[in-house]
């Protein structure tokens, strides 16, 4: 589980296999680390040993506030379906705590049992329309991501279906007022690269890097260009990085830069007519298609 672009060298130690938080939730094990936080699988030993993640922030290391921003947000996702659902948040005399609800495995997790490191397009769609789908949700109560990469969107077996899930809240923040963004990771948008305030739109563009990434198409020519320099390129011509039945990305990426993301909420209609057309005979809502390798491990086609 990824913690965002934060992540810190040093992780908490003091929280060991079979030692208790708040002398209630049993840590399991150490999931992820960063800058600001470390979190833990951990079970709750007043619930029928119920699994959770515990995020667990130093209060010293904690000084830009991430940690009530967090708790700001997630409150506001209660109820939200690809979103990570906080059961509680507290603090100890030297530590800030948010238990959450445990989702799945990162992408880059499932991409690295596959051989060519890809999805299949099929699998790209389903995956692209959910996480729009997640992205639209948050946007709806106010808030924008920022952070969006392979690490921090998930993929959880639910029943048996594969399903998408978002985490890593920590640089989420309201929509509104508009700002702008020091950030220059493979993930940002072209639009913040080059100095424009983040929006709703940056979220949604980023999204489009990760799919195209994971399908194998090769977006940035970062061995001729700079990345902002490649990202120009990608933006002024998007059709012609994709082909075939890949082509509906760049119709995405196109309908994002196009629509008008100020006052007055852009309609989405034609966003999902694009994932509807996208490839004939697939549903962007039908199954993930994967395999269960053993124990809830799985192998995505």
């Amino acid at each position: 589980m990824s913690l965002g672009i934060y992540l810190r060298k040093n992780p908490i130690r003091c929280y060991t296999e079979g030692t208790l938080i708040n002398r209630r939730y049993r840590v399991e094990s150490r999931l992820g680390y960063g800058s600001y936080a470390t979190v833990f699988k951990v079970c709750d030993s007043f619930d029928n040993d119920a699994i959770y993640a515990a995020k667990v922030a130093r209060k010293i290391d904690d000084n830009n506030g991430y940690f009530g921003k967090e708790v700001g947000v997630l409150e506001k996702c209660i109820g939200l379906v690809h979103w990570p659902q906080m059961k509680t948040h507290f603090e100890t005399p030297s530590y800030r705590v948010i238990i959450l609800s445990l989702e799945g495995e990162s992408m880059s997790a499932v991409l690295g049992r596959k051989p060519n490191k890809f999805f299949t397009t099929e699998n790209c769609l389903r995956i692209s329309y959910a996480l729009t789908t997640a992205l639209c949700s948050l946007h709806g109560i106010g808030y924008i991501h920022r952070d969006l990469h392979h690490d921090n969107v998930m993929l959880k077996k639910v029943g048996e279906e594969l399903v998408v899930r978002v985490i890593d809240l920590g640089q989420s923040t309201p929509s509104q007022p508009r700002q702008k963004c020091d950030f220059k990771a493979y993930s940002t948008s072209y639009h913040v690269l080059i100095g424009k305030k983040y929006c709703e739109r940056d979220d949604l563009v980023s999204s489009i890097y990760l799919i195209a990434d994971v399908a194998g198409a090769q977006i940035f020519e970062t061995d001729k260009y700079s990345l902002i320099d490649a990202k120009k390129r990608f933006h002024e011509s998007p059709s012609s990085f994709f082909s075939g039945e890949e082509k509906w990305m760049s119709q995405l990426i196109e309908m994002f830069d196009a629509m008008k993301w100020d006052d007055v909420k852009p309609d989405m209609a034609p966003i999902w007519t694009i994932y509807k057309n996208a490839i004939p005979e697939v549903s962007p809502t039908s199954p993930i298609q994967f395999k269960e390798v053993c124990c809830g491990v799985v192998m995505v086609d």
